[in-house]
């Protein structure tokens, strides 16, 4: 059976700390109920920044945190707290939002996992246009999001979108720390083996593990 994942998914495992941090990612996913968009924790919040190229005005942001009820404070709170680091990298950074709504594709290997590849939004930053992939997660001191953790991730996200012919490059905009991470061309051949031991690593992992039965 091919194991299919989102690529938040496989971002969050490559960039756990630990083969136990990686353990317990994959048993969550294993654990969790099919997809329900009212259980999507940060779907409003990445909804409107995929708008953004529409209207590009960041107050918008603000009146989606402020809107969750009084009965979701834990979600106005982190909302409210990403929103706060996304102005502040815009301030700094300065991009011009594009849409990449349409750009997105299928990684997979040997049959056996399945990942949906596609950024949120596209950012043009000092001449360069990046298609970025936000990662919206509370902030968890087992997972760092640099350049060496995610590089499978980056490495993934190239050869995916290339494969779909799109030659602009990547990078991951991680929403709890305002930073962002571009790919690095000048190690594509080791990122991409890099990419191969950790999908393999992924798969193992799923495979020793037995899922709770949701029936």
């Amino acid at each position: 059976m091919t194991i299919r994942i989102s690529l938040t998914d496989f971002l969050t495992f490559n960039a756990s700390k630990s083969q136990h941090s990686k353990r317990n990612v994959v048993k969550r996913i294993q654990d969790r109920q099919d997809y329900n968009p009212a259980f999507d924790f940060w779907k409003d919040l990445r909804e409107a920044v995929k708008k953004l190229p529409d209207n590009p005005d960041l107050s918008i942001l603000d009146s989606i945190a402020a809107s969750e009820p009084d009965n979701k404070q834990h979600k106005r709170e982190n909302y409210t707290r990403a929103v706060s680091r996304f102005k502040s990298f815009v301030r700094h950074e300065s991009p011009e939002f594009f849409s990449v709504q349409n750009i997105k594709n299928i990684w997979s290997m040997e049959n056996q996992l399945e990942v949906n590849v596609s950024p949120e939004i596209g950012m043009r930053i000092n001449d360069t246009e990046y298609l970025v992939k936000i990662y919206f997660k509370v902030k968890n001191p087992n997972i760092t999001i640099s350049k060496q953790n995610v590089s499978s991730t980056l490495a993934m996200l190239r050869t995916a979108l290339d494969a779909s012919g799109e030659k602009r490059p990547c990078a991951i905009l991680n929403i709890q720390t305002g930073k962002l991470v571009p790919e690095d061309k000048s190690d594509i051949e080791d990122d991409e083996m890099d990419l191969e031991v950790e999908a393999l690593t992924f798969i193992n992992t799923w495979n020793r593990i037995v899922p709770q039965d949701h029936s």
